[in-house]
């Protein structure tokens, strides 16, 4: 009974063995360079053979043929050409023209027109011991002859000179656009005053000559 079992167990280790053996050798011939080949085969040795290059091939250039040679040309004979001029008629002067100016020369503007009043406003009023300046314009500077005569209404006292403006304040003599005298009116009683401005001419004793410019339309302040 034992010498049974025993075999039983040598039949399975052999039919084990066996079977290692075949899977070994089935994985041999799969893969011959495996490390389970203790026989393996040698690498091969893959000998390439370098292709030759081509020689290359000179070309040559063709053989230049000479071209033969060309006929020579006889010249022409040279024709001689004359020319007869055909005078040509007399031109005839034209009318000498008068010329005649473009530019039609202008008047000289009045001067006395830039003599304007600028203020105080027509109808201002100025409280007591206020003392109102008189404000004028004009387009040029004053001869040495020619004053700014400052002409004042006071009421109920007709108008006259009160002073001339550029003696006053020598910078009046030529003060351009913005002229002015200041008045004093403490020696005046209240009411409407009237004021202007002429431009008048004197000699040498500063007796009056003449007028140059006549006073614009006066202008009036309340005090």
């Amino acid at each position: 009974m034992r010498a049974a079992r025993l075999l039983n167990r040598l039949t399975l280790v052999f039919l084990g063995l066996t079977g290692l053996v075949a899977v070994w050798y089935a994985a041999i011939f799969i893969a011959p360079d495996s490390a389970l080949n203790p026989l393996r085969p040698p690498p091969l040795i893959v000998i390439v053979t370098p292709t030759p290059i081509g020689t290359p091939t000179q070309t040559r250039p063709p053989t230049w043929t000479p071209s033969p040679t060309q006929p020579s040309v006889t010249p022409r004979p040279t024709s001689t050409v004359t020319r007869t001029s055909t005078p040509r008629p007399t031109r005839t002067p034209l009318p000498t023209q008068t010329p005649t100016p473009s530019i039609t020369p202008t008047a000289t503007q009045n001067v006395c027109t830039t003599l304007k009043l600028l203020g105080p406003p027509p109808g201002q009023r100025f409280l007591q011991y206020d003392t109102p300046t008189l404000t004028w314009t004009f387009g040029r500077p004053l001869d040495a002859n020619e004053h700014f005569d400052v002409l004042l209404d006071p009421p109920g006292t007709g108008i006259g000179s009160i002073a001339w403006a550029d003696e006053a304040d020598p910078k009046n003599k030529n003060c351009g656009a913005y002229c002015m005298y200041t008045v004093g009116l403490s020696a005046y009683s209240g009411g409407k005053f009237f004021w202007t401005i002429a431009i008048i001419r004197t000699n040498n004793n500063r007796q009056v000559t003449g007028t140059v410019c006549e006073a614009p339309p006066p202008y009036f302040f309340d005090y």
